[in-house]
């Protein structure tokens, strides 16, 4: 007699919950205040114009243009001119490829129909016109909800697909730990390569292509520290070696690129429990 066996789909992006959907039409000078949240949302300009103010960063968005955000950005909507029609999707998912997202992307035909596939579920899924809170309709179209949802992973995976072969700088890794230990080996290498400059959390995530919350929680499950605190433990550790050199406290603070002298000695002293001066003399 002839065996089955089954097979788990390992789903690529997993879509976990909805949180709003909106379909707005805006007239000129109407604005989102700024805000940050831990979920992603995606918004597409169906007609006129939009400004999104990403992190700071003035991002201008016209008919067909989408643009991603991922969880822990601030940003904040400006309708730029005449009336203007935005689509608005907030949810959790677990895939975090798409932090690589967090720019403006101009759709293609196929991705275009996804999105108005999208649209159209929701309203057979959903009271229409959606507000903050999602209420389903009493008798809504049969798998409407899921299609949703399933929209929403396929647009991603094309889109996926689409920046995977367009960058060469992006390696999909399958296995989540072979991902957790490529990444913290990426991130370690990148600051012992720049423990004579002064990088930021933000410099190693646009290296990284990866937002803060994710990039600080798998190093800090990995290393046991955060990424920032570890970076100082390797500064440091070299500012050791150059004192153990016979260099000074000063210069090593200098040449490290620490803030000042005073706080090289307050970092220092956090780590090893006394003074560069007071370790240097140990040395004599």
């Amino acid at each position: 007699m002839k065996k089955y066996f089954t097979h788990k789909i390992k789903k690529a992006v997993d879509v976990k919950n909805l949180i709003t959907i909106e379909n707005l039409a805006l007239s000129e000078g109407f604005f989102f205040p700024e805000e940050t949240h831990e979920f992603f949302e995606f918004s597409y300009v169906d007609s006129g114009s939009l400004v999104c103010y990403l992190d700071g960063e003035r991002v201008e968005m016209s008919e067909g243009d989408f643009l991603s955000i991922s969880p822990g950005k601030s940003h904040r909507y400006e309708a730029a001119g005449g009336d203007t029609s935005v689509f608005i999707v907030c949810f959790r998912c677990t895939a975090e490829i798409l932090t690589v997202f967090d720019r403006k992307i101009t759709l293609d035909k196929q991705m275009k129909l996804l999105l108005s596939d999208i649209i159209n579920e929701s309203k057979q899924a959903f009271a229409f016109p959606f507000d903050n809170k999602l209420k389903p309709l009493p008798s809504p179209i049969f798998g409407a909800q899921q299609l949703v949802e399933n929209n929403i992973e396929k647009l991603f995976i094309y889109l996926i697909r689409k920046e995977v072969a367009e960058r060469e700088s992006i390696v999909l890794v399958t296995d989540s730990l072979e991902l957790e230990s490529s990444l913290v080996n990426d991130v370690v290498g990148f600051m012992k390569a720049r423990l004579y400059e002064r990088i930021t959390l933000d410099d190693i995530c646009k290296q990284t292509f990866y937002s803060k919350t994710f990039l600080n929680e798998i190093f800090k499950r990995n290393m046991g520290a955060s990424i920032m605190k570890y970076y100082n433990r390797l500064k440091i550790s070299e500012a050791k070696r150059l004192l153990r050199g016979g260099s000074t406290p000063a210069e090593v603070a200098s040449r490290l690129r620490f803030e000042s002298a005073s706080y090289f000695t307050k970092v220092f002293k956090r780590h090893t429990g006394v003074t560069p001066m007071e370790y240097r003399k140990k040395l004599l």
